[in-house]
């Protein structure tokens, strides 16, 4: 019976995610990467792009997910690999100026990551209001600026990427096969349905802390 369910809910989920996506007729997958630091893969990522302007480096972000590898990923080390990765690429002016909504995105980690769990962060428009908006294994944890999701796009594709491979990646410039493998390993990453229910209990704690 739990397997039933768990199948309803993924089948449910990527059926919504490919919905969200073909409302937006210039929205596309651009690529997928691996986040990859000592040899080791720590995140499998997709991008999605608006798919109307011309070139892969110059396409709108429009979805980043992110998907954890390892069975344990800690706070600090998620923290120290992004932090890394944006300082390379952005330097400390920009950093200094992002600095609010950085530790907001950071603070919804409330506890270690595990293999599955699913980050998305998505631009959004609410009128004429551009947002950025950011999910953990299908919750709503943070509501961010519209600058928040080119930010991180730019440190994985910029001028200095985490590592080459990864840019390739995600800009769609990998060969078939690379992309074919990528893909296969990033579809079998899901959320346990109990890894769903806890992430809700952290979207609960982050209510109550800013009551």
């Amino acid at each position: 019976m739990y397997r039933i369910v768990l199948s309803l809910i993924t089948i449910f989920s990527v059926c919504f995610s490919a919905l969200a996506v073909a409302s937006s007729e210039n929205v596309e997958l651009q690529g997928y990467g691996a986040f990859s630091n000592l040899n080791k893969d720590w995140m499998l990522m997709a991008l999605y792009v608006n798919k109307a302007e011309e070139t892969a480096e110059s396409a709108t972000p429009q979805r980043l997910e992110i998907k954890i590898a390892p069975q344990r990923f800690s706070q600090r080390r998620f923290r120290s690999l992004w932090l890394n990765a944006l300082a390379i690429e952005h330097g400390a002016d920009k950093m200094a100026a992002m600095q609010a909504e950085l530790t907001q995105f950071f603070d919804i980690i409330q506890e270690p990551l595990e293999a599955g769990d699913t980050l998305i962060i998505e631009r959004t428009e609410i009128g004429s209001e551009v947002r950025t908006e950011v999910k953990i294994n299908y919750h709503t944890l943070a509501d961010l600026s519209a600058d928040f999701l080119p930010l991180i796009v730019q440190s994985l594709v910029g001028k200095h990427p985490p590592t080459q491979a990864l840019k390739t990646g995600l800009t769609g410039e990998a060969s078939l096969r690379e992309q074919t493998n990528l893909a296969i390993r990033f579809d079998r990453l899901e959320p346990t349905l109990p890894r769903i229910a806890e992430i809700s209990r952290w979207g609960k704690r982050i209510l109550a802390s800013h009551l």
